[in-house]
């Protein structure tokens, strides 16, 4: 039997380990990215357009419950850029409504997910111009269980002058709600991939695929009814609870024009009676180049808590582009900033066996 947990390290409390995370919820056919057309003035996509306008909200994960949990909804703030600056503060005081010189960007809300109702934000106006071509970062700084977190999420702003494809991945639970979870009220997730060019789809000349990361590296997807099915000339994949132990990361790949392009999503199912706190010897997953970071990983039974005993455990490093970097056997793991700081981020893949 085998179970997975994955923490993203990001370069720049006793008792439990929050792993920050955010997540967007996007619009049919909208990335991540804002692309800006010099000739025309134009944004692609236009988020002054209802249509088209992504909400972020704080996914954070406790390692000590095994589940996904809510912030003080009272005390919470999102920033624009820089979370240590109060000019970059969007809201006017924790918790309230936005602040005036944000109001036509963002507009607070929140997005009810698996019974749980979390503090988001909107974006509603245009973050890309002529004279601000930089990619836009949102954080959000909160409480959870006692422990202050800060997570974040990117938004690309480019300028668009050729070719830039890029891949989308669309992810929902069974209800077709935008979700990455699957739980009690979740049977399967629909991963749905499609190429972009500069923000407008195009149809990729060649063939798609789906790779799964695993302690021996990316492996293909196959089709299997009832874990792993692929269709929409597999564009489409959905993944039932066998396919998905603790949180896993899949891979869309498709070749255009002789060139293969890959994008990654991380999904995970809080419904397995065993789970990974993962141990992180840090309470952020943000490291300085002279940090160092341990992992001393238990298992444990989601009905009590309490920590199983006669597992092993596998460690795998990967790039954000699901290439391997480092793997290793045994009771901990050590990460260094410096490795860190190498890849500009890496995702610490923790795998346990029982046999």
């Amino acid at each position: 039997m085998d179970i997975s947990a994955i923490d993203t390290l990001e370069a720049i409390v006793d008792g439990d380990t929050i792993v920050p995370g955010m997540n967007f919820v996007l619009p049919a056919g909208v990335g991540k990215t804002q692309y800006f057309n010099p000739s025309t003035g134009q944004c692609t996509p236009d988020y002054t357009k209802a249509a088209n306008q992504p909400t972020l909200y704080p996914a954070c994960y406790s390692s000590n419950l095994g589940s996904f949990v809510l912030p003080d909804m009272n005390s919470f703030m999102w920033y624009l850029n820089d979370p240590g600056s109060a000019s970059a503060q969007i809201l006017a005081a924790p918790g309230g409504a936005v602040a005036a010189k944000f109001a036509t960007k963002f507009q607070k809300t929140t997005y009810t997910v698996n019974n749980k109702t979390y503090p988001a934000l909107k974006i509603i106006g245009n973050l890309a111009s002529a004279g601000s071509l930089n990619d836009a970062v949102i954080y959000f700084k909160g409480t959870f269980n006692g422990m202050e977190v800060t997570c974040h999420g990117d938004i690309g702003v480019k300028e668009s002058v050729g070719n830039l494809f890029d891949i989308l991945i669309n992810c929902v639970n069974e209800d077709g709600v935008n979700d990455t979870v699957i739980d009690n009220d979740s049977e399967y997730l629909v991963l749905t991939a499609s190429l972009q060019d500069s923000g407008a789809t195009v149809q990729a000349s060649g063939a798609w695929s789906w790779l799964r990361a695993t302690a021996a590296g990316l492996v293909a997807v196959t089709h299997t009814a009832g874990v792993t099915e692929l269709s929409n000339g597999n564009r489409t994949l959905k993944l039932y609870d066998p396919a998905v132990e603790g949180t896993e990361e899949y891979f869309a790949s498709v070749v255009h024009n002789s060139v293969t392009h890959r994008k990654g999503i991380q999904v995970s199912d809080t419904h397995d009676p065993f789970y990974i706190n993962i141990g992180r010897s840090t309470p952020s997953n943000m490291v300085k180049e002279g940090d160092t970071v341990v992992y001393r990983p238990s298992v444990l039974a989601r009905s009590s808590r309490a920590v199983q005993t006669g597992w092993s455990f596998t460690f795998t490093l990967r790039d954000h582009n699901g290439s391997t970097v480092k793997t290793a056997t045994g009771t901990s793991l050590t990460v260094t900033g410096t490795e860190v700081m190498e890849k500009g981020g890496l995702n610490v893949h923790i795998i346990a066996t029982k046999s």
